[in-house]
């Protein structure tokens, strides 16, 4: 009887000792592992200025005004005002309005152009963005368009403007926009009259949004079209690895 209450009572401590020491290895291990990272909160950034005294402009969007890049530029309304905004507030307009639905927006009015400079955009579902910079964030910088040629061709609708006004190409019917720059735009105003049919070539984006291209080529129709400088073509000068490339203009070694 002895022999099976020892037995029982070894038997019962070594199940404790090693609950025991699985316990510790796993409070250990538990200890000894680092804490898990909690999600960063969601900056809101409220705007420094009362955005409610500036002119309400409302319509219906017709399209995003895409750069050559693809980012936003800004937004025609159905009445054909060009609604421009700058980068940080462009990439956030989609998130919050969609072709057809109906917008507001807080900004100046152009004076003799129908445009607007937004600085607030409201949506159909309420939201609202602002244009509000965050202290020491970096601008991006709309880099010269690369990749495969896409053509355009049909009818425009109007002239494109620029934030401040100059007429930088046109806006086809069919959604695509066509930059050519402000100086190609005066030469080929004759071409740029809406309801005229206009062939254009060059490199941009071709997608969901919309299409948007930086011409190469442009004319009333194939036969007709000639070679322009892109609108974001690099100023003349000596190509990269030539003998010139490194003299600053006006310094010792600038001839």
């Amino acid at each position: 009887m002895d022999i099976h209450r020892r037995s029982s009572c070894r038997l019962l401590a070594g199940v404790l000792v090693a609950g025991s020491l699985a316990a510790g290895s796993a409070h250990a291990a538990t200890r000894g592992a680092p804490p898990a990272a909690a999600p960063a909160p969601v900056a809101q950034v409220a705007p420094v200025f009362d955005m409610a005294p500036l002119p309400v402009t409302t319509g219906q969007l017709a399209q995003f005004i895409l750069t050559p890049s693809g980012q936003v530029a800004g937004l025609l309304l159905a009445d054909g005002t060009q609604v421009f905004c700058p980068r940080e507030l462009g990439d956030s307009l989609p998130g919050i309005v969609h072709p057809g639905e109906q917008v507001s927006i807080n900004g100046l009015k152009g004076a003799g152009r129908p445009i607007v400079r937004a600085y607030a955009v409201t949506g159909p579902r309420g939201r609202r963005i602002a244009d509000v910079r965050v202290e020491g964030a970096v601008i991006p910088y709309d880099s010269p368009s690369i990749g495969p040629d896409v053509p355009v061709d049909g009818i425009i609708l109007a002239p494109l403007y620029d934030m401040q006004g100059k007429v930088q190409g046109v806006i086809m019917r069919n959604h695509a926009v066509v930059y050519v720059g402000e100086t190609n735009a005066s030469r080929l105003a004759a071409w740029f009259k809406p309801g005229a049919t206009l062939h254009a070539i060059g490199t941009g984006v071709a997608g969901e949004r919309g299409t948007a291209i930086n011409a190469r080529e442009i004319g009333p129709d194939v036969n007709q079209a000639i070679h322009v400088e892109p609108a974001d073509a690099p100023p003349p000068g000596a190509f990269p690895g030539s003998s010139g490339y490194d003299v600053i203009p006006g310094g010792s070694t600038a001839e």
